[in-house]
């Protein structure tokens, strides 16, 4: 049950994208930089990138650019609702992918200008079975959309999470067709698109690669040297991008390790339960050895006997599957629910992996009974019927190999679980240099709305329970924008691709930042909107200011030469340094950070209100009635930071209980396996330990007599576990830029719940033994 359950999210991690008919000839466009000494692997790539590859090489066939939106409100007569995972779109998206429309032509859904594609769970959510071709959706500050089309919800197995299209017709129409198709060098440095090529039949994408120097050289390079940048050009096929893409700014991915780890936790589970059969099977050799020397007195050749025993073996394994197979479709929904996927067992959908498992059943079917089927047709006739055996010495000692693997691999078990749960913990509640708690976060999209936030922020405060209300232009804890500063060094002014965010004025009293040096910024002083910034201590640190930091001069942007309006800049002195804070999600290390300051309420879209956590409905209920007479275009939505930032470290929550769950059942396997093999070997010792108790042995003597070598091979256990353990879990935490360290405490605690459960499992038969009658014991008829 365990193995099928692992291998259906397996399979389902493993066919990501390959639904997709052209996925083979499918690549994405990445973008590999460095700057200033600071490289930079993004999965996105310029707007330009998409129409001049198909100009340039002869490869391609067509293209797709993806565009994302954002968080948006969508409005059909009196249905309101906010709406995510949007994105405009090139109307070649439904010819190089396979996103079938239920309604409307592929061909044209998406060549026009404010049209939009539905997936069907939004169309029945606005349109409630009616039509909806050809009907307006209003999207955002009112502006309509027709919709050209219904597509099928996107599979789960897919890394496209997208529950509309817009037509990237639309973008061209608001930005002017001659700016949007640009192909002046400044547009081939934004990198704000995921481009996807389909490859003519037969070819490689290794030629793009060779010839992609020459392109660089025609498009790009003469600003690139400009700007001091190094680029090289990312290819991604489409069915690695789930578990092989390590890029930024990535959709969320899989990753390859957790394939590796569940896969091996399915054959750990596997080895304990057939280790658990060649145990029992051989230690009950004496029970058998007079069954297969009576069939060799009277004919059978070992031939026979093998057969018969690998039979057996085989025959409770096919059961076993069969039982398996209806307890799976039972558990499946919890699992599920576990997993975060929508998994299904049938001859239908997954018959490769039911075939599977039917071979898979065979297999260890084979592998469980080859021991006892060799050892017990070994026996030879003539000493077995005249009561000696003399092979107990080889059975022992394969035993003890046997019960050693099985409490190796359980320590493997409890370890891993111990260090992943201890890890996700350490993420969870680890010290961001900002306080997430009761942050509750919306978009602000209404212009209008914009121009009137410094009175809804004033509204706001009225209230009690609410602490603080401050506006961003990127929301923490998930990155910032980034762009060419200049910053003061020693030889002059150097530039660097620098992170900042535009703030308010109460930002850093908010989020409850430490500002270690300087001073924060004050409405009173003017001159903070115009030429102040505030940098972080990682800042600091890269432009080797140490102590010195206060008045140095940093330049926002950079003048681009041969540039129409040449960019946008801002120059100024540093004011301020703040504490580190982890304005990117944990996977990433701190970088350097500068704060800006600006009453522009264009710049700032996203809104923190901080409040009383006691009284967090009414609170909300507040905020709305507020946002309703401020915003009456534009319903309120909102969510909570700390619970938005919980969302990035869901794969490693999931393979916490995931982990958690299949060690408990792998012990429990291990323990099944012990309990029973602990009563039979009382069993045959019976005799021995009634003699000795007559002849004044205590029970507490007999009891470790029968516990003790049990002890001991778990004892060693612990000790081939150690290595594995440390050269294991070391790797996976070498994942993560912020982890925990393994100190020898996780390996203490494996070896106190190894001999817990071992004495647990043998002890209550020890000594039921030990309390046992000796006259009954030792009485021979």
């Amino acid at each position: 049950m365990c193995t099928i359950l692992i291998l259906l999210f397996v399979q389902d991690e493993l066919s990501y994208d390959k639904y997709n008919v052209n996925h083979e000839r499918i690549i994405r466009l990445g973008s590999d930089f460095t700057l200033s000494g600071k490289r930079d692997r993004v999965a996105t790539s310029p707007l330009p990138f998409g129409p001049t590859f198909a100009e340039e090489f002869p490869e391609v066939e067509q293209f797709v650019r993806f565009q994302g939106s954002g968080r948006q409100q969508f409005k059909y007569d009196d249905k309101e609702f906010y709406e995510e995972r949007i994105a405009f779109v090139d109307s070649s998206v439904f010819t190089i992918f396979s996103f079938p429309l239920l309604k409307g032509d592929p061909d044209k859904a998406l060549t026009q200008p404010y049209s939009i594609v539905l997936n069907e769970t939004l169309a029945d959510k606005y349109f409630n079975g009616e039509d909806p071709i050809g009907k307006l959706l209003l999207v955002g500050e009112n502006v309509a959309y027709t919709v050209s089309g219904v597509m099928k919800d996107l599979p789960s197995n897919s890394h496209f999470k997208y529950n509309a299209f817009y037509s990237m017709k639309t973008l061209e129409s608001i930005r002017g067709a001659e700016q949007f198709n640009s192909q002046q060098p400044i547009s081939f440095w934004s990198f704000n698109n995921y481009t996807f090529l389909l490859l003519k039949e037969n070819s490689e994408s290794d030629a793009i690669l060779e010839k992609f120097p020459a392109y660089y050289e025609k498009y790009m390079k003469e600003l690139g040297d400009q700007l001091g940048v190094k680029y090289k050009l990312i290819i991604q096929h489409l069915g690695d991008i789930h578990l092989r893409s390590q890029l930024q700014w990535d959709a969320p991915t899989g990753n390859i390790k957790y394939i590796y780890i569940l896969t091996a936790i399915a054959i750990f589970i596997l080895s304990i339960a057939s280790i658990n059969y060649m145990n029992m099977a051989t230690a009950r050799s004496t029970k058998r050895a007079k069954e297969v020397s009576i069939r060799k007195v009277v004919g059978a050749q070992r031939e026979n006997i093998i057969r018969q025993f690998m039979l057996e073996s085989v025959s409770l394994t096919v059961f076993a599957l069969i039982v398996a197979l209806i307890c799976v479709e039972l558990v499946l929904p919890l699992f599920n629910q576990l997993v975060n996927k929508d998994l299904i067992l049938s001859v239908v959908d997954t018959p490769e992996v039911i075939l599977f498992n039917v071979i898979l059943a065979v297999l260890v079917g084979l592998f469980s009974g080859s021991y006892p089927a060799l050892y017990l047709s070994s026996f030879q006739p003539v000493f077995i019927l005249k009561g000696r055996n003399g092979k107990s010495g080889a059975n022992g000692f394969l035993r003890k190999i046997l019960v050693i693997s099985q409490f190796t691999i359980s320590a493997i078990m409890i370890s891993g679980t111990i260090i992943v749960a201890s890890q996700f913990l350490y993420m969870n509640n680890m010290d961001l240099g900002f306080n997430k708690k009761d942050v509750l976060v919306a978009s602000i999209r209404d212009t209008v709305f914009r121009t009137r936030m410094d009175a809804f922020k004033m509204e706001l405060k009225k209230n009690p329970n609410i602490k603080g209300v401050t506006t961003s232009s990127s929301l923490i804890g998930f990155g910032g924008s980034k762009t060419v500063h200049l910053f003061e060094s020693d030889e002059g002014m150097a530039q660097y691709a620098l992170n900042f965010n535009v703030v308010d004025f109460d930002y850093i009293d908010v989020m409850e930042m430490d500002v270690l040096k300087g001073r924060k910024f004050n409405r009173e002083i003017p001159s903070d909107t115009a030429n102040s910034f505030i940098v972080n201590q990682a800042a600091a640190v890269k432009f080797n200011w140490g102590d010195n930091s206060l008045g140095k001069k940093l330049q926002l942007g950079l003048k681009i030469e041969g540039v129409e309006d040449g960019g946008e800049v801002q120059l100024g002195e540093v004011i301020g340094v703040i504490r580190d804070f982890n304005y990117q999600p944990l996977k990433n290390l701190i970088e350097p950070m500068n704060l800006v300051v600006s009453e522009n309420p264009d710049y700032r879209r996203n809104l923190h209100v901080k409040i009383n956590s006691k009284n967090r409905k009414e609170t909300i209920t507040y905020i709305e009635k507020v946002w309703n007479q401020f915003c009456p275009n534009m319903s309120f939505g909102y969510f909570f930071l700390d619970d938005r930032m919980k969302e990035n470290y869901e794969p490693e929550e999931r393979l916490t209980w995931i982990f958690s769950i299949f060690s408990l059942i792998s012990i429990l396997i291990a323990s099944m396996g012990l309990f029973g093999l602990s009563s039979f070997m009382a069993e045959q010792r019976n005799k021995e330990l009634g003699i000795r108790k007559v002849l004044g042995a205590p029970v507490v003597k007999l009891v470790y007599l029968l516990t003790g070598e049990f002890i001991r091979l778990i004892l060693f256990a612990n000790l081939i576990a150690v290595p594995i353990s440390y050269w294991a879990l070391s790797a996976w935490l070498n994942d993560f830029p912020y982890r925990i360290s393994i100190g020898i405490w996780v390996f203490v605690a494996t070896l106190i719940i190894s001999l817990v459960i071992g004495l647990f499992t043998v002890a209550w038969q020890s000594f039921r033994a030990a309390n046992a009658d000796p006259i009954k014991a030792i009485k021979y008829e």
